[in-house]
């Protein structure tokens, strides 16, 4: 029988390739959905499109005279609530011999970093619209404020992470307010993974299962389970997401002294810095071994913190750079919180190819769009740190 073994023919046996490119985890947009407040008789084209809400007449407690007439009154003004639209979009150009040498096909590889790109860059937009919340509106100190409606700062509180009271006040702000629920009953939640943990960890172990999985809804509720929708506490509807991101809440520090020891780094700024254990840092403008998102390990002094880093130890010296604190902005809000205005909607653009070899081939997306804040007391926002 003659040999059938290839291993004197190895030049021969070639490797391989899974022709499919796997892609990163995609997820379907989040924020947008719950802008309810949209235009339906837009006067003309422009760079802005502004709403009117309509303010409620006063209350009339005195009895009619049985022999007088009434005294009409005036209505009262509209407030206006303008939103500025803007043209958002990307591309990407392919060529002629990339298709021809690529092992995997590239056309539906461009489609779907495309669209995932769109749904992540307008959901970004949207939620940085809904927890942009003004400066001093929480310090409790400005005619302007709107602590007792919009939302609460935990981060300097003796507990900083979220609690369930935390959502049992923000359920009657809400209510307080006359802010109708987005969803039968219920208002919506929307949280980051690491702050839905903290709150679920309470609920487990309080001693009262409130916390509802979505099973467990009534049959009129499990026809409404929204897309990452984790479950139902203190008469909110949970959306747990990546895209509820951290967000810098402002307060920046000058770094003037970095050292690292047993992978431990220690940075000293230049002034108190406030931060607390278990909050995130983004150091930035040290060095390489520095620079990063860290969580706060210590606080050994006013001017002090340390963070866990992996490196060489480094001799304490001065340096300079900046920390800025990140928080987790927990959302909750009922109907008419956001308002969109879209000139149109986001479409797919092909370019013509106008080179004279006609090698190069772009594909992109674009849309004319806006967000804003409707009525400032429909969402509730807050400010909160991890304990993961």
């Amino acid at each position: 029988m003659a040999d059938t073994s290839t291993s004197t023919l190895t030049n021969l046996i070639q490797t391989a390739y899974d022709k499919y490119v796997q892609f990163n985890l995609r997820s379907e947009p989040m924020f947008r959905k719950f802008a309810d407040v949209r235009p339906v008789d837009v006067t003309n084209p422009g760079a802005t499109v502004v709403f009117q809400l309509h303010n409620d007449l006063s209350r009339i407690t005195d009895p009619l005279t049985e022999t007088s007439d009434v005294s009409a009154v005036a209505l009262n003004n509209t407030n206006r609530v303008q939103v500025t639209v803007n043209e958002y979009g990307n591309a990407v150009t392919t060529t002629e011999r990339l298709a021809l040498e690529s092992l995997s096909a590239i056309d539906p590889a461009v489609a779907d970093l495309l669209s995932y790109n769109m749904r992540d860059s307008f959901d970004a937009l949207v939620y940085k619209t809904l927890v942009g919340l003004a400066t001093g509106r929480f310090a409790g100190t400005s005619a302007d404020d709107e602590t007792t409606v919009n939302g609460v700062d935990k981060t300097t509180a003796s507990t900083t992470t979220l609690q369930a009271a935390d959502i049992r006040k923000a359920v009657a702000k809400l209510r307080g307010a006359s802010v109708q629920p987005r969803d039968g009953g219920f208002y919506i939640g929307m949280l980051h993974p690491d702050t839905s943990y903290d709150l679920r960890t309470e609920a487990a172990t309080s001693g009262a299962n409130v916390w509802r999985e979505p099973h467990t809804y009534t049959d009129t509720g499990v026809g409404n389970i929204w897309n990452g929708e984790v479950g139902v506490y203190e008469g909110v509807k949970f959306i747990e997401s990546a895209r509820v991101e951290q967000v810098s809440n402002g307060v920046t520090r000058t770094v003037s002294n970095k050292a690292l020891t047993s992978n431990v780094a220690t940075l000293t700024t230049s002034a108190a810095h406030g931060f607390e254990v278990g909050e995130t840092v983004t150091v930035a403008g040290v060095d390489a071994t520095f620079n990063g998102s860290f969580t706060v390990a210590s606080a050994p002094s006013a001017t002090t913190f340390t963070y866990a880093k992996t490196a060489s130890n480094v001799s304490s010296t001065s340096a300079s750079g900046t920390v800025t604190s990140l928080d987790h902005k927990v959302v909750v809000m009922g109907k008419q919180a956001l308002l969109e205005a879209v000139s149109y909607e986001p479409k797919t653009v092909i370019s013509p190819i106008t080179d004279k070899l006609m090698r190069f081939r772009s594909v992109g997306y674009k849309g004319l769009r806006g967000w804003n804040i409707y009525r400032p007391e429909a969402r509730y926002v807050i400010n909160c740190t991890s304990s993961i």
